[in-house]
């Protein structure tokens, strides 16, 4: 409704002061929603709950299912089993894309298709905004992390006929996975031990990139300790001297400032053609989406072309849902939290190390800490952990897979203090660490 309806509707049931008071209700419930609809920013404030709801509601209506007097003959109709089965998708029963293109138009969905350039719009502002200025082009994808990895390195294959990804050994399946989805070949890097953390060895990387004709490298901006986020400004110069396609794996990489700061960096220095980002991980949405950003609009172009069929709108409506609950100031007490509960973390982390002649490893991490349990049965701690109702925790016994490296000499317990964790959390947890340690 326009002001000029809703001031008709007022002025015919109750006296002009009322009606002045009314319209000023609707118009502080619909100007977010307008500001939205007409800018397309991560915006300052977070919206509330109704205002979401009104928002997603608006949008879906305009989909051709949602018309009373359509006759729909086609083989698919957006026909749902219930109205519940149809709040799963937040009323986007047509989904996104077209066979073959994500993000493009679809006839039957004009609600869809304009909620997709709205999250496209306002996930790449929001990561602009967050640290990323110099990139230019986004995409909310309906994917997890590791399969838009996939997708990502799909149109790398068909566009620039890449074959191979040199891929730093990160101790992780998921984006191993993509690799392999993407049907590239995976080329380990090989990793060192210095001290207690571990890093690419940037000598490998150069012997591969000299030598591995037609590859791209997939690196790592932010894992587990005590594997260590790789350099991604020397890679990124790395392959700006060798023409070869770079993507960065950014999974909760968006929280974190100093994080962001060396990709913007990373990005200005060298190359980098695709940073992927985590929507559950940075944003707190539910699982299965993901953000694809770059300074080059061409691999976004090419990454939405590159999925098959039409896609569920389900997770692209919940990221952008939760960036609108967000809001970038909220964002950045959140930020200010992470950073203090990570410090709370090693201070608890460092009592339970005292207390069981352990020590916390000596590993840069944006949002983690890993104390030793040497002597110690880890993989039992872990099990009692999570019978203790903890979750999270990754218990890894020296020398197994998980390390990132062969051979790592210390079993050891991960705990994160990631964006949105309370210091309840931290405190609780490692309280009852503290009690398995000393069974």
């Amino acid at each position: 409704m326009d002001h000029d309806e809703i001031d008709r509707i007022l002025d015919k049931t109750i006296p002009e002061s009322i009606a002045r008071r009314g319209r000023t209700t609707i118009d502080a419930l619909m100007a977010p929603i307008r500001d939205v609809l007409n800018r397309r920013v991560f915006p300052d404030k977070s919206m509330t709950d109704s205002q979401l709801e009104l928002l997603v509601q608006i949008l879906s209506s305009m989909d051709t299912d949602k018309d009373p007097e359509a006759a729909r003959v086609g083989e698919r109709e957006a026909r749902i089993a219930s109205p519940f089965i149809g709040t799963l998708s937040a009323g986007f029963n047509h989904g996104i894309g077209r066979s073959g293109q994500l993000d493009a138009p679809q006839p039957k969905a004009a609600g869809a298709t304009l909620m997709q350039q709205i999250a496209n719009t306002i996930a790449l502002d929001a990561i602009r905004k967050l640290g990323l200025s110099n990139v230019k082009s986004g995409i909310v994808t309906p994917l997890s992390t590791g399969m838009t990895l996939g997708l990502v390195l799909g149109a790398m294959r068909r566009e620039l006929h890449v074959q191979r990804v040199l891929y730093p050994r990160i101790d992780h399946l998921s984006p191993r996975r993509g690799i392999a989805l993407s049907g590239l070949e995976e080329v380990r890097v090989s990793t060192l031990i210095e001290d207690d953390a571990v890093r690419v060895d940037m000598g490998d990387l150069e012997k591969h990139i000299s030598k591995t004709k037609s590859s791209a490298v997939l690196s790592t901006s932010t894992f587990f300790p005590p594997r260590e986020s790789d350099p991604i400004k020397a890679i990124a110069r790395l392959c700006a001297d060798n023409d070869t396609p770079h993507i960065v794996n950014n999974a909760y990489g968006v929280q974190s400032q100093e994080v962001m700061a060396q990709l913007r960096s990373a990005i200005d220095a060298g190359r980098v053609d695709a940073v992927v980002q985590s929507s559950d991980k940075n944003f707190m949405a539910p699982v299965g989406g993901s953000i694809v950003v770059s300074p080059k609009p061409n691999i976004i172009e090419w990454t939405a072309d590159t999925y098959a069929g039409r896609a569920s709108a389900a997770p692209v409506v919940q990221t952008l849902s939760a960036l609108l609950a967000l809001g970038l100031d909220r964002y950045k007490v959140l930020q200010k939290q992470q950073v203090e509960n990570l410090a709370l973390l090693k201070e608890h982390l460092q009592k339970v190390a005292d207390n069981h002649e352990q020590r916390i490893l000596d590993v840069k991490n944006p949002v983690a800490y890993a104390i030793t349990m040497n002597g110690l049965d880890v993989n039992e701690i872990g099990a009692r952990l999570y019978n203790a109702r903890v979750t999270g925790p990754r218990a890894i016994d020296a020398g197994a897979f998980g390390s990132s490296v062969d051979k790592y000499p210390h079993s050891y317990i991960v705990m994160n203090a990631a964006i949105g964790v309370s210091p309840e959390d931290v405190v609780t947890a490692t309280t009852k660490l503290d009690k398995e340690a000393g069974r």
